[in-house]
């Protein structure tokens, strides 16, 4: 199984230079906790930076910051933490547990944005795969022996 094969495809992006306000309405009509923030290549969209909710929420609650007049590329980590969607789960988990993050915008080998996975994408797929080898066990005991 790879990051392509788990990734949720119709990813909420944003233009850097929107501002903090429509950042969290974005975030809040989709119903989601952060943005990818997407630059333009041709016809390609390339991740430039990621955005969370807790970002905005610390720019203008506690930093002062203006949600009209501060864009999305002022407070936004970059460059984003990437996986390519030929990463299997185990560089998946691997990329997760090294940066930090609960979520990484997932690319192609050209660096355009293809999906984005989650952590708990990553703990499905491995629940999936746990419960297939559990029935094959199940269903057929007889698998060990037959190795031997």
């Amino acid at each position: 199984m790879l990051a392509r094969d788990i990734a949720t495809h119709r990813v909420i992006q944003a233009d850097a230079a929107q501002s903090l306000r429509e950042a969290a309405r974005i975030m809040y009509r989709h119903q989601v906790s952060c943005l990818v923030v997407v630059g333009s290549r041709g016809q390609e969209k390339v991740p430039v930076g990621m955005l969370a909710i807790r970002d905005v929420a610390t720019a203008v609650l506690l930093e002062g910051k203006d949600p009209d007049a501060t864009p999305m590329a002022a407070i936004m980590a970059r460059p984003p933490v990437v996986a390519r969607e030929d990463c299997t789960l185990a560089e998946l988990i691997a990329i997760l547990r090294g940066s930090g993050l609960r979520r990484l915008p997932v690319v192609d080998a050209s660096g355009g944005l293809v999906g984005i996975v989650s952590a708990d994408d990553v703990i499905a797929a491995m629940a999936e795969l746990m419960e297939d080898l559990a029935h094959a066990l199940i269903v057929d005991p007889q698998l060990d022996h037959a190795a031997r």
